[in-house]
């Protein structure tokens, strides 16, 4: 289960690198640790406004539900959904086939347990730019987005590293944004796409424990940390 990810960009190289706009750009704010436990907020990417990036809760709700996100959370944890389940009856099904979405990263979080001890990991892309993570959403009879992060089979190097899970997220390239934003899209189409192979160039390092308290900056998270017995990739 991925309950961490990261986005340190400034809103001007955000909007200058994907080509659009923030809805309300005065809302955002770069966080080295965004944690999908505490009702976090997203940049992302709607079908329904593909030109202006929105915001939305990481966690999905179902349509029409009235109750607390914390109290659905506990009953369900839809922070994430494994590919495998968008086309079976279920929550996720409807957003997968009419709300899909392009979630903001700059990078993600990954965990290796060696001799008792957890060591997290800093995932990002070589040149530390921003990148799509794929997504769905629902929008709340308050006009609130809410969404989960599509995963897949772990690969590369995130397999190289973690031992506690078996997936990572599903990366959406920028030559097939529009085509994963598209109404009219072939949903034959669209699950090729997520069946893709990732293409992105992902390095990742060990950091600071101070991660597990949401306690860490982006400086920091830039810099390898050498614990003894645990090689770099």
């Amino acid at each position: 289960m991925y309950k961490k990810i990261s986005n340190i960009a400034e809103r001007g190289l955000i909007e200058k690198e994907l080509g659009i706009r923030y809805k309300f750009p005065r809302l955002y704010t770069p966080s080295s640790v965004i944690d999908g436990t505490q009702e976090a907020t997203l940049s992302i990417i709607t079908m329904d406004q593909p030109n202006r990036i929105s915001y939305a809760i990481w966690g999905l709700l179902p349509n029409r539900y009235e109750g607390e996100w914390i109290d659905f959370q506990k009953v369900i944890n839809t922070l994430n959904v494994p590919k495998e389940n968008l086309n079976s009856n279920g929550i996720f099904e409807e957003p997968y086939q009419k709300r899909r979405c392009l979630i903001i990263a700059t990078g993600f979080f990954i965990y290796h347990l060696y001799n008792g001890s957890l060591y997290p990991y800093y995932v990002y892309l070589n040149d530390n730019k921003p990148f799509y993570i794929a997504g769905v959403y629902n929008i709340l009879d308050d006009g609130f987005i809410t969404c989960s992060m599509l995963m897949t089979k772990a690969a590369g190097i995130v397999d190289e590293i973690q031992n506690l899970s078996t997936t990572m997220p599903i990366f959406i390239p920028d030559d097939l944004r529009n085509c994963w934003l598209d109404s009219k899209a072939d949903m034959g189409e669209i699950n090729h796409i997520i069946n893709l192979p990732n293409a992105l160039e992902l390095k990742a390092h060990p950091i600071a424990k101070e991660f597990f308290k949401n306690d860490i900056t982006y400086e920091s998270m830039l810099e390898p940390v050498y614990y003894e017995g645990i090689p770099l990739p």
